[in-house]
């Protein structure tokens, strides 16, 4: 039986559409496009270049793809999490169908995740690569464990996209039991830092984080977002409390 992709390459994928990310795709279609589609991967590209939600979710794909790896053990529960979670979250599930297809020919190759990643820091914005790091937490922790090499394998993912040590930290500690250091980690700033220099990085996370950010990629992005909105918004009322100011 044939599996067309339509939904994800027809109108969707704008730059993941090429590169890497759009070879692996066009790899996994082949031949299987309907008679009235062109049988190339080439034609089918249509020159976009922002972020589509499609372009989020094909690269959240293929690197989770690879983290499930990390640790040499694809769990069949982490794959129904992930099923699960698009579920909830994707209305469509048409897409979400289309998702789950691409992560089960995904996890059957062998595919180089540095040129995937390197294409998603160069085209995806700051803050959508920050959701999208979240997510691959999410995700990874849906045994309720992180194991050493998942996590050596998200820290690198994470200065390959860019992000910093501080950045990786403060997600990270997003989701350890609560605590008064955790908060300080959320907010990327030291336990002897100023009032003043908490309000600021409060500030600069708070706009970073800000839902309006990751509009573009759909409503249910937003609502993740939101979740991790308010994960800042706690930490900081937290430590005003503790401080008093």
């Amino acid at each position: 039986m044939r599996f067309s992709m339509k939904g994800l390459v027809g109108a969707g994928l704008g730059w993941a559409l090429f590169g890497p990310i759009g070879a692996i795709i066009g790899g996994i279609l082949g031949s299987q496009l309907d008679g009235g589609e062109s049988s190339t991967y080439q034609e089918l590209s249509q020159g976009k270049k922002s972020t589509t939600r499609e372009d989020f979710y094909a690269s959240l794909i293929l690197i989770f793809s690879q983290l499930i790896k990390a640790d040499r053990d694809i769990a069949k529960k982490e794959i129904s999490f992930v099923k699960n979670y698009l579920q909830r979250s994707i209305p469509d599930a048409a897409f979400v169908q289309e998702l789950m297809y691409l992560l089960k020919q995904v996890l059957e190759k062998d595919i180089a995740i540095e040129p995937v990643v390197k294409q998603v820091a160069e085209n995806m914005d700051f803050s959508s690569r920050i959701q999208l790091v979240h997510l691959l937490f999410s995700l990874a922790l849906s045994d309720h464990q992180l194991a050493e090499s998942e996590d050596a394998f998200l820290r690198r993912v994470c200065m390959q996209l860019g992000l910093s040590i501080a950045d990786y930290n403060s997600i990270s500690a997003a989701y350890k039991p609560k605590s008064d250091y955790q908060a300080y980690q959320i907010l990327e700033v030291d336990t002897e830092a100023s009032v003043e220099e908490i309000k600021a990085s409060y500030k600069r996370l708070a706009l970073l984080y800000h839902p309006d950010k990751v509009a573009h990629l759909g409503p249910e992005l937003v609502a993740t977002a939101e979740e991790k909105f308010k994960t800042i918004n706690d930490a900081y009322h937290k430590i005003r409390k503790a401080r008093k100011f």
